[in-house]
């Protein structure tokens, strides 16, 4: 398992194409939720941070398309249920 930005997924299934499995998993949150994030998270971003953080999401979300699965990332104990749903699925 591997947390890398959409760029590092795209080039991870260029890389590896039909060579090995590769399941793609977009953790999808709004940008009102993403704000609260960033702002409560405690690494105290400048504004400045915030706002490149905010503006990278519309890039991000126009490479959904190379992911396997969508998921909207509200609550913590849901995503997580889903992702190992997802991983057991896939593997089977």
């Amino acid at each position: 398992i591997k947390d890398i930005d959409v760029n590092g997924t795209e080039e991870l299934l260029e890389i590896f194409k039909d060579k090995v499995k590769i399941i793609t998993i977009f953790l999808r949150v709004s940008k009102e939720e993403l704000l609260e994030r960033l702002k409560n998270r405690g690494d105290n971003l400048s504004e400045e941070e915030i706002s490149m953080r905010l503006n990278r999401l519309e890039y991000e979300e126009s490479k959904i398309s190379l992911y396997d699965y969508v998921i909207d990332n509200k609550n913590l104990d849901e995503t997580i249920l889903k992702i190992e749903e997802i991983i057991n699925n896939s593997f089977k």
